[in-house]
């Protein structure tokens, strides 16, 4: 979940990515490097579109 509220917002962070990448390539039975490489390309694109879903969120402010 941590990974996913970081990236949504294009915020990369090693750590939690590499204990991710870890875990995975230990489930797939892939090489971490090559889970790495499928899994940047994976968050890259959700990252690109941050930008404009922020913006739009922002637009609609929570009054409290």
């Amino acid at each position: 979940m941590s990974l996913a509220d970081k990236v949504w917002k294009n915020k990369r962070v090693a750590d939690l990515e590499d204990l991710v990448v870890a875990e995975l390539a230990r489930a797939a039975g892939r090489s971490t490097w090559e889970q790495f490489m499928k899994l940047d390309g994976i968050l890259t694109g959700i990252g690109d579109g941050a930008d404009a879903r922020l913006a739009y969120q922002m637009s609609y402010p929570v009054l409290a």
